[in-house]
């Protein structure tokens, strides 16, 4: 057999999980990491913005 290393472990990986997420799961994972680090920035920037303000 002259299998690609990459090909044996998708093969190996299909027999043991079963589970194949799409482009959407990874989609909506970039989006929850996303959030997870996007928001303590934003709202860091709008309390300093509003210290400013005063």
């Amino acid at each position: 057999m002259s299998q690609q290393p990459l090909t044996t472990v998708l093969a190996a990986a299909n027999t043991t999980t079963g589970f194949h997420p799409g482009l959407a799961y990874f989609a909506l994972w970039a989006l929850v990491i996303g959030a997870i680090i996007g928001v303590p920035i934003y709202l860091v920037r709008m309390v300093r913005e509003r210290r400013n303000r005063r």
